[in-house]
């Protein structure tokens, strides 16, 4: 039996990035391919067209005034380019995660500052 192709993507029902499992492409539009979970076992169609145009995406080009400024109420896509000015640095979420104590985060890769990971979605009592 042959070994099955793996892809590392965000998985929207886990809300984190994980190992999905390509199980083949759309009959007459081969951009569009359907992956499996290799956590939660859920079934998603994804256009690699679209991911192909997300990864040339480079820190080097980012320009501050189209970067979001970083505010842990808000909410942010992957592929999202933000500013924090507390460091003077700008950056692309990577990923989204869950923390220990059950709150959101960003992974975000910084020009100056590597990868952090930053409050999202908080919410004020």
């Amino acid at each position: 039996m042959a070994k099955s192709k793996f892809r590392i993507h965000f998985c929207e029902n886990c809300k984190a990035e994980k190992k999905m499992q390509i199980l083949g492409a759309v009959e007459g539009n081969e951009t569009k391919v359907w992956h499996k979970c290799s956590r939660c076992r859920h079934n998603f169609l994804i256009d690699t067209g679209l991911l192909n145009v997300e990864e040339k995406k480079d820190l080097n080009d980012l320009v501050k005034e189209e970067c979001s400024n970083y505010n842990p109420i808000n909410k942010y896509e992957v592929g999202a380019s933000i500013y924090h000015s507390d460091w003077d640095d700008m950056g692309i979420v990577t990923s989204k995660v869950k923390i220990s104590s059950g709150l959101q985060a960003i992974i975000v890769e910084f020009q100056k500052n590597g990868n952090k990971k930053l409050i999202e979605n908080l919410q004020e009592d």
